[in-house]
């Protein structure tokens, strides 16, 4: 089972960026383990820079 979906990720009060987030699970001996995660964040290609202020 694939799961995606957005995380918005807070440091203190002030810092909050948002990243997408896939989620691979497997059914092992009837429970489901994750077994892969990848987390990105959009990127501008004209500078390559993470574009961190981006929100849903």
């Amino acid at each position: 089972m694939v799961a995606w979906g957005l995380n918005r990720v807070r440091a203190g009060e002030s810092e909050e960026s948002w990243m997408r987030g896939t989620r691979v699970f497997q059914r092992r001996g009837g429970t489901w383990v994750m077994v892969h995660q990848r987390l990105s964040v959009p990127y501008d290609p004209a500078t390559g820079q993470a574009r961190t202020g981006l929100r849903p």
